[in-house]
């Protein structure tokens, strides 16, 4: 068997009455027993015990320059996944929860200005350098370039600070130029402002240009920031959500047509992100290139899933009974969260095809299954779905899977050895299980050692069938041997049970 996670299993078995199992995954248990993830991730944030749902992760399709995830441990290790960029958290940022974040595990929370002791402001926000060969390294000419992220604003106050850049330049004139790019809180919506930042090919003349949305934010909701530029054509776009709500031309006249103006970046080039913010942000991106990718859902409409390792139950032939899962379902959206369980069972778990859709039947949480579901080895498959919308997830809590193991039947009692000429009699009461099928002997010349070879029936064990009595001959006068005997059930291979209590007897010759 082959999977993505690959761990150590552990799992608790509890009886129930009198021959009841439990395998049980999660709770207290952990999820030591899971084989394959695809989809989903182990949640341990804020709950007694971890839970398993889908994870909002993105898969990379675009390789960005920056890329802010927050899902390190605390601000102080926040970092550019990229390498490109040196990252800086200020006193007031903190790391939220992955229950707030809008993607993976964090974001960066934002709480405003702080004040130190003495009643200067410190720093706040969090401040992002470019290093050598990042898109805003220092003198960079810029082509393309994409920069999104997702706001979570409290209040939206007039005149907060979502992000800025600045930097300073000479000109080919050798005019000083202080260039900024800004993006801030204004009636409720986000507006962005560039200065200096676009230039003439002979760089006599610059833009200063203004974008602003259209709709109005809301207060403590998500939504999705996007600003993009294409050199061919000229044009700065802003999108909110994934609609286009500015458009700008980056010509002298800011229509389309005539020269158009490009970015040229100075030295010492800083962005600061969350200055005099109040709020969440997340999944903070710039990319070398004009995105075309529009706005996905916080979790994959597809779904994820789990698989467990091949759980032994001991024995072959084993029967499960049920599945229990314990599975979270928040009402959101016209078809809400759902999952599906799927269950497959073996004597050899490597005749399974990891893909071999075929062998995975479909089941419900808590029904009784049918006699068909038996083997030693079984495997269960969770498949967890988002709501329509996407924004919504179901949370696997733990997992139970309730069988009856296929134990061998006990050992005969009250075994009696009688001395014969040549020969010992045995004779026993039977073993009371359902499922008996005949009994083996086992006899030796020595106590608790079965390799006998004397007996005209053959070798150590005997299979006697369902007879509770026997007489073997063959046996040397004079020499002592040591009996035990073990039932057998109805299995395919049987399963031999324990030994009963030895007895011993010496044949010896006889009047006739």
């Amino acid at each position: 068997m082959k999977g993505q996670l690959l761990v150590l299993i552990c799992i608790i078995s509890l009886s129930l009455g009198a021959e009841e199992q439990v395998l049980r995954l999660g709770g207290s248990a952990t999820w030591n027993g899971v084989e394959t993830m695809a989809g989903v991730e182990i949640e341990t944030q804020g709950q007694p015990y971890s839970a398993v749902t889908l994870s909002s992760r993105k898969p990379v399709t675009e390789l960005p320059d920056l890329w802010l995830t927050f899902d390190e441990a605390g601000p102080d290790r926040f970092a550019d996944s990229m390498g490109h960029y040196t990252v800086t958290a200020g006193q007031s940022v903190l790391r939220s929860s992955s229950s707030q974040a809008r993607l993976g595990n964090g974001a960066a929370l934002f709480t405003g200005i702080t004040v130190t002791p003495s009643g200067s402001s410190a720093q706040t926000g969090i401040l992002i350098k470019p290093g050598p060969g990042a898109l805003f390294a220092s003198g960079s000419q810029i082509e393309e370039f994409s920069l999104d992220f997702w706001l979570y604003p409290a209040n939206l106050e007039k005149g907060e600070q979502i992000l800025t850049w600045s930097s300073g330049r000479k000109t080919a004139g050798g005019q000083s130029l202080f260039q900024r790019i800004r993006c801030q809180v204004a009636n409720n919506s986000l507006e962005w402002i560039f200065s200096d930042f676009f230039t003439s090919v002979e760089d006599k003349d610059r833009l200063n240009l203004y974008l602003k949305g259209i709709d109005k934010l809301l207060p403590r909701t998500w939504s999705h920031h996007l600003i993009r530029y294409d050199a061919r054509q000229g044009v700065l776009e802003y999108l909110v959500n994934g609609t286009i709500e500015a458009v700008i031309y980056t010509t002298k006249n800011q229509k389309p047509g005539g020269e158009i103006y490009t970015p040229k970046l100075g030295a010492g080039g800083l962005f600061i992100l969350g200055e005099r913010f109040s709020g969440l942000i997340d999944n903070v991106r710039i990319l070398p290139a004009y995105s075309e990718t529009g706005v996905e859902t916080k979790y994959a409409l597809s779904g994820g899933y789990i698989v467990t390792k091949a759980l032994d139950m001991g024995f072959t032939n084993s029967q499960v009974l049920k599945v229990l899962a314990d599975v979270g379902i928040p009402k959101e959206g016209s078809v809400p969260p759902q999952f599906q369980l799927f269950i497959r069972t073996t004597n050899n778990p490597y005749q399974w095809i990891e893909d071999e859709s075929d062998s995975w039947i479909p089941i419900e949480s808590g029904k009784l299954l049918g006699q068909q579901v038996r083997g030693r080895y079984v495997q269960v498959k969770v498949q967890l779905y988002p709501s329509d919308t996407g924004e919504s997830a179901p949370r696997l809590h733990n997992l139970s899977i309730v069988y009856e193991p296929d134990v061998p039947p006990p050992p005969p009692s009250m075994v009696q050895a009688i001395a014969r000429d040549g020969a010992v009699e045995l004779l026993w009461k039977p073993s009371p299980d359902r499922d008996l099928a005949g009994y083996v002997v086992y006899y030796g010349s020595a106590p608790g050692t079965y390799f006998g070879t004397d007996a005209l029936l053959g070798p150590s064990p005997i299979d006697v069938g369902l007879r509770t009595s026997i007489v073997i001959d063959g046996l040397q006068n004079g020499r002592v041997y040591y009996f035990s005997i073990a039932a057998y059930d109805k299995a395919s291979p049987a399963h031999i049970g324990a030994l009963s209590r030895e007895v011993a007897a010496r044949p010896l010759r006889m009047e006739r």
